[in-house]
């Protein structure tokens, strides 16, 4: 095995490949069903390519679906934005990916699988709530009424302690979470057992309480003025239980342009002195120090802090990059002192890239091209995952081509090693 991973190999990569630390690990300790990866062609990355479900789901995308545990294990979503969605699990300290569940197996183990049905995406970062990982369905992306021919999303959890992945809905009246709708993201409220969900294309905020495994339509905020809205893809609660969410619509941009929250003793309500630049909803985010501090990020790559203290809030700059770009990547290191960000798809025929923000100075410094990284990224140009880090202190993203077959790529950075690599060169 050994041998067959190292052929072809430059020297280079055959050198970080066998000073690796867990290289022992991850070629004696594999099982048939797991896949240990490949060292990237620069040093601190390692690549591991998502495998196809026994079902013969091929994961081609991953939208916003990479999270991890607090033990620092990492979970992606993968799916193919047609039938099905499957999660896979790392473990981080021996580097074996494998899948722990699809969505379309778990549902039809508990007959709750329609003929004809499909989950396109778990669109959902992986959420760990008091023990184990949720993640939630999306079956329409589009902001219009097509949603109301399909059923609702399903609740499904993975727990690590029994390795079992199961379809929750099917406790609910008529085995999904509401009739109709989907959703983007979830947050946790640990404290009273719940989890928020953002739908689509409604704006409505969902809440299922884990203990009675029942969920409630909320509503959405009263100054919502348009029928349809884009759901912002991050949101979090304070040590309050208020939870914190955005959206956005081209048709009266001034009703979206800040921060909504939802009060469990008071209902919904908005901050307008906490502001959103160009009136566009957020993508991704990070909260650090117990969520004493939040940083968030759109797609445009303004950042923003969130104080608990408070709370406040307050923009800290946007990202320069060299052409306009998407930013689906955004991971905060621990002391809060930089966020790593991740272009996508690029116009003006420059490539993707990695780039540090130094959040005290407003500063932006340019990494490297994605494709850098190794070759197997060189024809992917979509980059997403926030909120990603292992115990080790190294961050994860995935990445794809949407209307190719290609499969996701998990990279795995090691910054400190992937810096001091980059200057040797």
């Amino acid at each position: 095995m050994l041998r067959r991973a190292l052929m072809g190999l430059s020297l280079a990569a055959v050198v970080v490949y066998l000073a690796s630390p867990s290289l022992a690990e991850m070629t004696s300790s594999a099982k048939p069903d797991e896949v240990t990866g490949h060292p990237g062609a620069l040093g601190g990355t390692w690549l591991w390519t998502l495998p196809d479900t026994a079902n013969g789901l091929r994961p081609t995308q991953s939208w916003h679906a990479t999270g991890s545990s607090p033990s620092g294990d990492i979970y992606v979503g993968g799916m193919d934005h047609k039938t099905n969605s499957a999660l896979y699990r790392l473990d981080s300290t021996v580097g074996t990916l494998r899948v722990v569940g699809d969505a379309r197996s778990a549902s039809e183990k508990v007959s709750n699988w329609l003929p004809g049905e499909t989950v396109q995406k778990f669109h959902t970062r992986p959420l760990w709530h008091n023990g184990k990982i949720y993640v939630a369905t999306m079956n329409r992306s589009t902001l219009d009424e097509g949603y109301m021919k399909e059923r609702g999303f399903h609740w499904y959890s993975y727990d690590p302690a029994q390795e079992s992945f199961a379809d929750l809905s099917v406790a609910e009246p008529g085995g999904t979470a509401v009739d109709h709708g989907n959703v983007v993201t979830l947050a946790s409220d640990r404290r009273r057992n719940l989890i928020y969900a953002a739908g689509v294309p409604t704006g409505e905020i969902f809440r299922y309480d884990v203990g009675s495994g029942r969920t409630s339509r909320l509503g959405r905020p009263a100054a919502y003025d348009q029928q349809f809205v884009y759901s912002g893809r991050v949101m979090w609660t304070d040590s309050r239980g208020r939870l914190y969410f955005t959206a956005s619509n081209s048709g009266s941009p001034s009703v979206y342009a800040h921060v909504y929250y939802f009060d469990p003793e008071t209902g919904f309500g908005e901050h307008k002195d906490w502001p959103l630049q160009a009136a566009q909803a957020l993508e991704a985010g990070q909260c650090i120090q117990d969520g004493k501090q939040c940083f968030f990020s759109d797609d445009q790559g303004h950042i923003y802090r969130f104080a608990d203290e408070g709370p406040s809030w307050s923009y800290l700059g946007q990202l320069h990059t060299a052409a306009k770009a998407y930013v689906w990547l955004f991971n905060v290191d621990s002391e809060g002192r930089h966020a790593y960000l991740g272009t996508s798809i690029p116009s003006e025929g420059k490539p993707t890239a990695l780039f540090e923000f130094d959040l005290r100075a407003g500063t932006t410094e340019r990494i490297c091209e994605v494709a850098e990284l190794d070759p197997s990224l060189r024809s992917l140009n979509i980059h997403t995952g926030y909120d990603s880090w292992d115990a080790q202190g190294r961050f994860y993203f995935a990445s794809f081509n949407g209307p190719t077959e290609q499969r996701v790529i998990l990279t795995r950075v090691d910054i400190r090693r992937l810096k001091a690599t980059l200057r040797k060169n």
